[in-house]
Formats: C-alpha cells, sequence, structure tokens
C-alpha cells in the first residue's frame, strides 16, 4: 500500500482545492490505523511567508467536508500547520551566522541563475529568429519535422546546383544546435546547484547543527503522522526554500510509501517535480525557464501549472520547442480545473480526475492530447 498524489494546476480559491478533492481527503489508506482513523490534515503554506498561519478560511472548508477539529486548549491538532516557513525563521533569529552563510549560499545561486537566464533569453531568441529565416524558405515548415529530421543527401550530387537545399539544412541544423544549447544550460545549472549546496552543508555542517536537528524531527514528525499533506501555492522560492532548508524529500518519499496523500496546487505542484521550471511573466520575452531542482516525487511528468495562461497551447511549434527542451520527461499542462491523479499502489498509473477541464499531455511531435475525467494516461 502507498499514497496518492493529486496534482492541480491553479485553483482559483484554497478552498475551491479541498471541495474538489474531499472524497481523497476524508478517506484514508494510510498503513497505520491510528493515522486512518485520526485523519490529520497537515497544510503546508510556506508560499504565503509572514502569512503562512492565515488559513483558517481552509480549516473552515476542511471542517465543512467533514474533517472534525479535535482542540488541545485553544489548537487544533486534526488539521495543522507545517510551519515550515516559520521553523527557518526561528532558525536564522538563533543562529545569525549560519543565517549569513546561507543567505551568501542563495546569493550565489542567484548571481549564477542571472547569466544562466542571460543565455537562456539568448539561445530562445536565436532558436526563434533561425526557425523564421526557415520560413522564408519553406513557409509550412514546422519546428517538430525540422527537429526530428535528419540533414537531405539529394542536393549533395556532383553536378548538382540545390544551394537553396542546402541553406536549409545549416539552417535546420543550426536550430537544433541551439535547442541543444538550452538543453544543456538547464543541465549545468542543476549541477551547479546541487553542488552549492551540497557544499554548503557540508562547510557549516549542518546536518549535525542541534537546533537544525530538533527543528527537522518535529517537521518530520509532523509529515509522517499525516493522513493528507497539502501544499499550496504563492511565493515559490519561499515555498522551495523553507522545505529544501530542512531537506525534507525524505520524509515526503516515507509519508507517500506508508499511504499519505499529497494534494498540490500551483507552486506545490512546481516542488513535486524532478525540476522547477518556471514562466516568468516579467522577464523580457517572457520565456520558460529552470528555477532549481525540485523535490523529485513525480520524477517522468514535467508539471506546467496554468497551462492556458502561460504556453500557447494551439501552437504546434511552441509545444514541439517545450517538449524537445524538456524531453526528458512527459510535458503535462493543468488548469484552474485541471486534476491529474497519481496512484503508486503497484505500477504508477496516471489519471485525470478534473470534472471542470482535462488534464493535456504534449510531445515532440506538437501534438496535444486532452485526457478528460476518468481517463488514464500513457505513461
Amino acid at each position: 500500500m502507498s499514497g496518492k498524489i493529486i496534482i492541480n494546476g491553479n485553483a482559483r480559491a484554497e478552498a475551491d482545492l479541498i471541495y474538489a478533492t474531499r472524497d481523497h481527503i476524508v478517506s484514508s489508506n494510510h498503513l497505520d490505523p491510528q493515522i486512518r482513523k485520526e485523519r490529520t490534515v497537515t497544510l503546508i503554506t510556506a508560499a504565503w511567508r509572514e502569512n503562512e498561519h492565515s488559513e483558517d478560511h481552509i480549516k473552515k472548508a476542511l471542517y465543512k467536508i467533514g474533517i472534525e477539529p479535535r482542540f488541545q486548549g485553544k489548537y487544533d491538532q486534526r488539521v495543522v500547520n507545517l510551519s515550515v516557513y516559520h521553523a527557518l525563521t526561528d532558525f536564522q533569529k538563533k543562529d545569525p551566522r549560519l543565517a549569513q552563510a546561507y543567505a551568501q549560499r542563495d546569493d550565489l545561486i542567484a548571481d549564477t541563475r542571472k547569466v544562466y537566464l542571460e543565455k537562456n533569453g539568448f539561445y530562445t531568441q536565436q532558436m526563434r529568429r533561425a526557425f523564421e529565416h526557415i520560413k522564408k524558405f519553406q513557409s509550412d515548415a514546422s519546428l517538430a519535422r525540422i527537429l526530428k529530421q535528419a540533414p537531405q543527401k539529394g542536393h549533395r550530387i556532383p553536378g548538382r546546383f540545390r544551394g537553396m537545399e542546402l541553406l536549409r539544412d545549416f539552417l535546420a541544423e543550426d536550430l537544433e544546435d541551439t535547442v541543444n544549447r538550452l538543453v544543456e544550460n538547464d543541465h549545468r545549472l542543476t549541477r551547479l546547484i546541487t553542488d552549492l549546496d551540497r557544499q554548503f552543508r557540508e562547510g557549516v555542517g549542518l546536518n549535525y547543527h542541534p537546533l537544525w536537528l530538533e527543528l527537522r524531527a518535529r517537521l518530520e514528525r509532523t509529515l509522517l503522522n499525516s493522513s493528507t499533506v497539502i501544499i499550496f501555492g504563492g511565493h515559490l522560492e519561499a515555498l522551495h526554500r523553507s522545505l529544501n532548508f530542512f531537506d525534507l524529500r525524505a520524509a515526503f518519499v516515507e509519508a507517500l510509501r506508508r499511504g499519505t496523500t499529497f494534494i498540490t496546487v500551483s507552486a506545490g505542484s512546481l516542488i513535486m517535480c524532478e525540476r522547477i521550471i518556471i514562466y516568468d511573466d516579467f522577464a523580457n520575452g517572457r520565456e520558460f525557464q529552470l528555477f532549481d531542482r525540485g523535490f523529485g516525487m513525480v520524477r517522468s511528468l514535467q508539471i506546467f501549472p496554468h497551462c492556458d495562461d502561460r504556453i500557447q497551447v494551439d501552437d504546434q511549434n511552441n509545444l514541439a520547442y517545450l517538449a524537445h527542451r524538456f524531453g526528458e520527461r512527459k510535458c503535462v499542462g493543468l488548469n484552474e480545473g485541471s486534476f491529474l491523479l497519481l496512484d503508486q499502489d503497484e505500477e504508477l498509473s496516471a489519471q485525470s480526475m478534473g470534472k471542470d477541464d482535462g488534464v493535456y499531455v504534449f510531445d515532440q511531435s506538437g501534438r496535444k492530447v486532452r485526457y478528460n475525467f476518468g481517463e488514464k494516461l500513457e505513461l
């Protein structure tokens, strides 16, 4: 027996997420009979930063669907907040020296990301220019065909002049090379962030720090005693930074193994992937970019929340580009009404469970497939 992951794109209101996943919250398949009986729900609202504990409206929604509160004093013990953002803040106040080292690590990653983004912007513009050049010679050209086809040989026969075909081949190879450079740029940033984080932890002895161990043990205990964990969206960096600082991936994995149900939305959905891919609404050119490593709870899929808002889903060339660039995993787009259920009881299965919208899968051909309620995705 193992848990489930329910991934939503961007619920309009937090309470809507609760109502849409009601059946999975009120019923528990946890290995521990006491946890099954208790049905404790843990909220992760670190993405709200200082407002992490402004969750009364969520508690009301949970009470409304049948999760009854169990108070000890003023605090409900059945619906709890992980409080990981405040745990990090508490740690930083009590050990300012180590907090400064963590801030330096963040600054190094931020500087690295600036260089990465410069290259990302340059290569994406170069790729789009190369494609426009090709379309001058071949108006019906598609990005998917260009990236898939091998250079033609017929126009290389001696005694024949087919300069147009030679130029088209050159531009196609240049376009493919540019996409490969984008992919390698993503890989390089991932490797560097991994090394920086590991060296920081080893350099300051974080994993042996008494206060860190104490706080992490509390966070881990809360997660492992949960029937349901709900991760809300908001400020992605605050959410990722808080969870990553306490190295909670192992606790996530163990909770899932024991039967905990994870429900995620927006930024909460992004951190479940192996890599966090974001769309910067405020960047010049507004391109997709790698943000950081995720928790790798969803390893075979690359999730794109806010699908209709941020992906040109009717542009086959754009879909083909994204699927080639992030092609190590199946690309899945989710909207406000999209819900993807990942069930790992025996073998991993993925099923669309949104009644108001489907789950969108796109591949390197630029083809988009919508999976409606109850339909299983091909993994």
